[in-house]
């Protein structure tokens, strides 16, 4: 497919029963005075990047909450990620010194402390929190790099590097990030950070230039690739995208000269072999664009974008899709009878992707245009809870945060899919092995401000949240017009031999 911590308990229901159950009614939640209301809300505010919203939600559910001693290390140091995130560096370390005050000696408290500092350039502070950290807590300091970190402070105390080194290369990593979940308005204002704390840094520029492209802001994309080709000339990605950019925004004739430039840096540049193939093309010039093309297929055979512009242009076989795994025929062979068994399914089409969906059965996803773009799940009747349009996309803004949280160490593998209304859907998917992220697969933008048709989620984790400690499972929500929806599991938070709900 072409991304914290309270677990509730519930007790298995009786084996005598003789007949179908039914939903059991529910309560919503007393918004005004429940204070894991303001508390989930804030998670998700955090995880779409809102920050003035996460704050206020949070300081709102310090106010509510009784059980201080319990919740507010976490809430005070989500607190300061959210000031640290708007550059209020004061505030940032006030509300660690309140989570301080309840949990002494969290590790994960002083590590943050030494990233405000260094972020806000308090460079000799940064140095002391980071060196008590690999002291008191080595094995954490290795998974943290602290070390590397501590190096790269020292050359800016020398005057090596620019102050702001250290916040460039901290916002660097959540930029590819946003990337992924197609969040490029976040790019863009993280880039323009990145220019302020060193204009002779490239980094930003680029990243402007990426969110420029995206955005189909072209001029402005070109003009901040060719302000990060000014400050590192040789940088063949920077002069390809140049080139792509002018493309991009149809002047053929200016993407020559950079393509020309970057396969200069890189001969085996395929991508930019075959985008000087489409300059070509456009500019009348058929022999050549083929000699291009035909270039990038001897250095990558299996190169898809040139077999097929060769193949429209007669002079080559359809490209060769790899075949299909066994999960993937697996798939094929199933969708036909998972399908027949629907007596009552609903059906929604979105260009080539349709959902199809049966509350006693389950639900299949298909892509015409993409086989091996496919879900199945035919565990059905669903397990029925009942989920306000709210409190879905403050479900959808905390797993949004949870993406940004995953990395080697602590999840395994995580699949995500959000099939919205009006817009493109989002896929995700993430697999790591052995330390290291082995597969990733993202398209589309995670909108969690929109109410989806479908939303699920598999994953594979020792992250903590509010639904799972460890998350293992899955968890899905069909949208079922005019009710608020279907939550179908909650990543093994419910008994799995418990008798699933019938929708009546």
């Amino acid at each position: 497919m072409s991304a914290k911590k309270r677990r509730q308990q519930k007790r298995r229901p009786s084996t005598k029963r003789t007949g179908p159950r039914a939903p059991q009614p529910t309560q919503p939640p007393d918004r005004a005075s429940n204070p894991m209301i303001p508390w989930l809300h804030g998670l998700a505010a955090i995880g779409d990047e809102r920050w003035d919203e996460a704050i206020a939600s949070l300081q709102h559910f310090l106010e509510l909450d009784n059980r201080p001693a319990e919740n507010r290390p976490t809430a005070y140091q989500n607190l300061s990620a959210c000031y640290l995130a708007l550059e209020r560096y004061d505030e940032a370390l006030a509300a660690l010194n309140e989570a301080e005050r309840w949990a002494p000696d969290d590790p994960d408290l002083l590590h943050s402390r030494g990233v405000v500092y260094a972020c806000a350039a308090r460079i000799p502070e940064a140095i002391a929190a980071f060196e008590l950290f690999a002291r008191r807590w080595p094995r954490l300091a290795r998974q943290q790099d602290t070390r590397e970190a501590i190096r790269l402070l020292r050359r800016i105390q020398r005057d090596e590097i620019a102050p702001g080194t250290y916040l460039i290369d901290h916002l660097q990593e959540q930029v590819s990030h946003n990337i992924d979940l197609g969040d490029y308005h976040l790019v863009e204002r993280k880039a323009r950070r990145m220019i302020v704390a060193d204009p002779a840094r490239p980094e930003g520029y680029f990243a402007l230039g990426v969110a420029g492209v995206e955005q189909r802001r072209y001029a402005e994309a070109l003009e901040a690739f060719q302000a990060a080709q000014a400050r590192d000339p040789d940088y063949a990605v920077t002069l390809y995208n140049l080139g792509y950019t002018c493309l991009q925004a149809g002047e053929p004739a200016q993407a020559v000269p950079w393509l020309e430039q970057a396969l200069r840096r890189d001969p085996k540049y395929v991508s930019a072999l075959f985008q000087m193939g489409v300059a070509c093309e456009r500019l009348g010039q058929r022999d050549e664009a083929v000699t291009w093309w035909r270039r990038a297929l001897k250095i990558d055979r299996s190169y898809y974008l040139a077999q097929e512009r060769l193949h429209e242009a007669g002079l080559g076989p359809a490209p060769a899709e790899p075949p299909l795994s066994p999960v993937h025929h697996q798939l094929r062979a199933m969708t036909p009878i998972v399908k027949a068994r629907m007596r009552r399914p609903t059906v929604h089409r979105q260009g080539g992707l349709t959902l199809t969906y049966d509350a006693q059965v389950g639900f299949v996803f298909e892509d015409a245009e993409n086989p091996r773009n496919a879900t199945i799940h035919a565990g059905g009747p669903f397990r029925v809870a009942r989920i306000g349009d709210e409190d879905l996309l403050d479900l959808m803004g905390l797993v949004k945060m949870l993406l940004g949280m995953i990395h080697a160490d602590n999840t395994r593998d995580i699949a995500l899919l959000v099939y919205y209304a009006d817009r493109p859907s989002f896929g995700y998917q993430a697999r790591f092995a052995r330390g290291q992220r082995v597969e990733l697969d993202a398209d589309g933008q995670f909108v969690v401000t929109e109410v989806p048709r479908l939303f699920k989620l598999r994953i594979d984790s020792d992250l903590a949240s509010p639904y799972g400690d460890p998350m293992r499972g899955f968890l899905i929500y069909l949208n079922q017009h005019p009710e608020p929806g279907v939550l179908v599991n909650t990543l093994g938070l419910l008994d799995e031999s418990a008798q699933p709900y019938r929708v009546p």
